[in-house]
């Protein structure tokens, strides 16, 4: 495991916060219906991420079902896919964080006003943490939740103040 991995990780421990010190309550509810959630994920809404351990992939599902996310846009798009439609969740792809800025940047007008951005892995180098923070401090975005083996970006204009949460999982 590489020393960058380690630290981050100790570093996440130390600042990661339970539904009772967020002060959100869409974070509180975040984590009581989706992180704290045991159901069965409907079939529908399971996101199929092979690059993501098993636990942040059950993870998105649970989100994608508790939001009613029903269109997936990994990214980067393959050739001959058209990709026109709204969607509601948008996943970056976890092997190059160098893209993650550009492919944020061309498809998030495709995201709906309810919608989120998933990037996998994003403390699993110094370039992953900083593409993360680089995409966090991007003025479009309205909350980041770091839930250290993947980062959600939210968008959504009943958030009035920016805010950053990292969050036990």
């Amino acid at each position: 495991m590489p020393l960058h991995l380690i630290a981050q990780y100790f570093i996440h421990v130390w600042k990661a916060k339970g539904r009772h010190g967020t002060h959100s309550p869409f974070v509180y509810d975040y984590i009581e219906q989706v992180v704290h959630d045991r159901e069965i994920i409907p079939r529908e809404y399971i996101v199929p991420i092979p690059e993501l351990p098993l636990r942040f992939e059950n993870i998105l599902s649970r989100t994608a079902a508790h939001y009613g996310f029903r269109s997936v846009l990994f990214l980067p798009v393959k050739p001959g896919i058209a990709a026109d439609n709204k969607v509601d969740l948008l996943l970056l792809p976890s092997s190059d964080p160098k893209q993650w800025q550009e492919l944020f940047d061309t498809y998030l007008p495709l995201l709906t006003d309810t919608g989120a951005v998933a990037v996998p892995l994003i403390h699993d180098s110094p370039l992953h943490s900083m593409a993360w923070k680089k995409l966090c401090n991007d003025d479009r975005v309205k909350m980041s939740m770091d839930l250290f083996g993947a980062g959600l970006l939210w968008f959504r204009d009943e958030f009035k103040v920016k805010q950053h949460f990292v969050l036990k999982y």
